[in-house]
């Protein structure tokens, strides 16, 4: 039980101490009865003078003459109120308030509903509390909601909508079991249709100073009817309603002060640079989407494909994040890639990379504008970023590199403001930035190692002392490190052994780089494949700008303490070129190789690129005006054409072409038939199928994650492997390419349970769908 203290001016009028209970009611005939005499029983046995105003919202089953047989069989004790046709829950709750309000003299309006979940018991404990509390009201919340979870997941993020956008007070703004003193109501305008009445009700009655307290309350299976709140048309309606409340309370006192700094901005550069990267963000997203290139990389199949086995999968829950890709992108995209339209579009997945977009290009901006100390800088910077068409097209996608991004600059941006001015928030705020990169990618732990160093110099250049030194390597470092630690002991404690996520079974190097690399061992081959990766990715005019800036920086600050936060930038070049001369990861570029992969790693440079480029475009202007050349405007004029000219002078999206070269090749085309041919005919039957590999075909094939037992279904996938008939699999799909044969086919091809207990469907260049036979089941 929590209780929140808020202004507000209570009249001084007197009322009787009973309770008037206001119950919404629509298609409840079955339920009725039962609520309503249950409520009547508890408060008379309570000796509490009582009410309770039952609504009748124009429903078409016998609920209406269910509730006037009871205001007849209960007189003075039930209102009975009735409108001719459907109005809506939040029309219902305020024709029910007005009622207790006009109607009666009792001091407490218990807001509930009539379908039979809330019982009348818990009313004695709220008024138990509301005594020994001195509460002017007692909202309620569901410890154990008895609702399926797609319901508990639409109120888990209502809530948190609410919480933001009108700042209410409560930890389960929708549940339906509230006790206010009448005063609080009293002048109080509630206009929220559907589900956005409860929120407007609490964010209006807590303007003031009021004592609110929150008590559980519990909640029970409906018996009869059906809800409504889950339709599409009444989330709808209650979401343009949550808008409308929103606008209103806008200039109430004090309670959206956020609001106004965000129509009068410190900085209305930034705010108009935030709109641009949206703008651009949709845009991008749309366009790609258009061209049917959301989901190209199959990447980006495995990554929703994850997400949503956490949730839904024959052994669902956490490990079925693994242990080899990064956790993070999946746990964010979980509010989202539990909708069937969201995931199979890949919507689920590039919220993440869209919202991270302009994250990244917002930290450009402040971070260009804080080396130059120019906004002009700050806006070329973020331009060069914001216009290049493979950011916006991994934007696009539910690939985890723009996600990376937004920690980076938001990392360096953060240092650089703490190397400045030795403020820990800042270091408390990078910190915090590099917990995420480090969940997000590996390029994440070198950041976090470079961002050490820096740290660690700017100490002993700042103090010249080991003790203030080794304080802040710890405070930092003990936030910093965290993720690391943590996915370290994760793979320990999954895998039984911490470094699978480099040695494991699905994770070691030589899954991907294949015999005869050029780049392997040789570091001018590595050097060049990275550099052209990243000129294909960004341009050679933003590379060459680039460049060109890290010499003017370098020249004017050097290893000056409060400017070294933006060398770590330049770490992630010498780390791909290691990484490829090492065997770590394979990157091609066709003029080495003939083809393209992973050729994307290149678009991490586009980061010190810009903001080396940007701080050499800022000097324009103040060079024109030390050189006594009064014609700053033109200069910014001519900086602003190189940077969209230089921005734009990209040879195209190679990270799609990379995309697409591998979804047109032979592989990808028997995969994409497989995946139909199971669409069309899978019945939903429990599903054996390897993931590795097989990622575009699970996919693909709309085959509900929940049915399909793959290599990540633990205590599962062994024995459907050794005899899948006794795991009562229905259907098996193998591939069988020589070469590159999934444990699947090695395991099963051959064997009698699979001969004597299935029948070959389709079998199409190596790849075979089995099915059960009718009597073995």
């Amino acid at each position: 039980m929590t209780a929140m203290a808020v202004p507000v001016r209570l009249a001084v009028r007197t009322y009787t101490d009973g309770v008037a209970v206001v119950m919404p009611a629509y298609e409840e005939q079955d339920n009725l009865t039962a609520t309503v005499t249950d409520f009547l029983r508890t408060l008379a046995e309570a000796g509490l003078p009582h009410v309770v105003v039952v609504v009748d919202d124009g429903s078409t089953d016998r609920t209406g003459e269910v509730l006037d047989e009871l205001a007849a069989a209960h007189p003075g004790r039930v209102i009975a109120i009735h409108h001719d046709v459907n109005q809506g829950y939040g029309a219902a709750v305020r024709t029910g308030i007005a009622a207790a309000l006009e109607r009666t003299e009792l001091r407490w309006v218990l807001l509930t509903d009539s379908d039979g979940q809330f019982h009348s018991a818990d009313l004695v404990d709220f008024i138990d509390v509301r005594r020994r509390e001195r509460a002017d009201a007692v909202i309620g919340y569901r410890e154990q909601r008895a609702d399926p979870w797609r319901r508990r997941m639409n109120a888990w993020i209502w809530t948190r909508l609410c919480q933001v956008v009108l700042r209410v007070p409560s930890r389960d703004v929708d549940c339906a079991f509230k006790l206010i003193d009448r005063r609080l109501l009293d002048g109080v305008r509630l206009t929220g249709e559907a589900a956005a009445i409860s929120p407007e009700l609490l964010a209006k009655i807590t303007v003031g100073t009021v004592r609110l307290v929150e008590h559980p309350v519990r909640h029970r299976p409906r018996l009869h009817g059906e809800q409504t709140g889950a339709k599409l048309s009444v989330i709808a309606r209650s979401l343009a309603s949550l808008a409308g409340v929103y606008w209103q309370m806008v200039w109430a006192s004090d309670k959206q002060p956020w609001v106004r700094r965000l129509l009068r901005p410190k900085d209305p550069v930034l705010a108009l640079v935030t709109v641009a990267a949206v703008l651009l963000s949709i845009g991008g997203y749309l366009y790609f989407r258009r061209a049917g290139a959301v989901l190209a990389y199959p990447d980006a199949n495995s990554h929703l494909l994850i997400a949503r086995r956490v949730l839904e999968s024959p052994t669902a829950g956490a490990a079925q994040l693994g242990g080899v890709w990064l956790p993070l992108p999946h746990l964010l995209a979980l509010p989202l890639v539990w909708n069937d339209t969201l995931y199979e579009s890949g919507l689920a997945g590039a919220v993440v990379s869209m919202a991270a977009f302009v994250f990244t290009v917002r930290y450009l901006y402040l971070l260009g504008t804080s080396l130059s100390r120019s906004r002009f800088a700050g806006v070329a910077t973020a331009m060069l970023f914001a216009v290049n068409a493979n950011a916006l097209y991994l934007q696009s996608t539910a690939m985890t590199e723009s996600l990376l991004f937004a920690c980076i600059v938001a990392t360096i941006h953060y240092l650089h403001e703490w190397c400045r001015f030795g403020r820990y928030k800042d270091l408390i705020a990078t910190s915090a930035a590099i917990l995420l990169a480090t969940l997000t990618r590996y390029e994440g732990w070198v950041l976090c190692l470079a961002a050490l160093t820096v740290v660690t110099y700017t100490e002993l250049r700042r103090h010249r002392s080991y003790i203030r030194t080794e304080a802040s390597f710890i405070f930092f470092g003990f936030i910093a490190f965290a993720g690391i630690t943590g996915w370290l002991v994760w793979n320990a404690v999954i895998f039984h052994n911490p470094l699978y996520w480099k040695s494991g079974e699905y994770a070691d190097s030589s899954l991907w780089v294949q015999q005869g690399e050029a780049a392997v061992g040789h570091l001018g081959v590595a050097a060049r494949t990275y550099w052209l990766a990243a000129e294909h990715n960004i341009g050679l005019a933003t590379l060459v700008l680039g460049g060109l800036g890290v010499v003017a920086y370098i020249s004017r600050h050097r290893l000056r303490q409060e400017a070294v936060a933006v060398y770590p930038l330049l770490f992630f070049g010498v780390f791909f070129i290691y990484a490829l001369y090492a065997g770590e990861r394979p990157l091609h570029v066709r003029e080495i190789s003939g083809d393209l992969y992973n050729v994307r790693f290149g678009l991490i440079m586009l980061i010190p690129a810009a903001v080396f480029a940007g701080y050499l475009i800022g000097l324009v202007p103040s060079v024109m005006k030390q050189a006594r050349v009064n014609r700053t405007r033109l200069a910014k004029g001519i900086a602003t054409a190189v940077v969209l000219a230089t921005a734009l002078a990209v040879p195209g999206v190679v990270t799609l072409d990379e995309a697409r070269e591998f979804r047109s090749s032979e592989r990808e085309a028997a995969n994409a038939a497989a995946a139909g041919w199971l669409r069309g005919h899978h019945d939903g039957g429990l599903t054996l199928m390897m993931s590795y590999e097989n990622e575009s075909v699970t996919f693909d094939s709309r085959i509900p994650t929940q049915r399909i037992v793959y290599e990540g279904s633990y205590q599962m996938w062994e024995p459907a492997l050794r005899d899948p008939a006794a795991q009562h699999i229905e259907w098996i799909y193998m591939c069988g390419v020589p070469g590159q044969e999934d444990l699947v086919f090695q395991r099963l091809t051959g064997t009698p349970q699979l001969t004597a207990n299935y029948d070959l469907v389709w079998n199409a260049s190596d790849r075979m769908i089995y099915h059960r036979k009718e009597q073995a089941r």
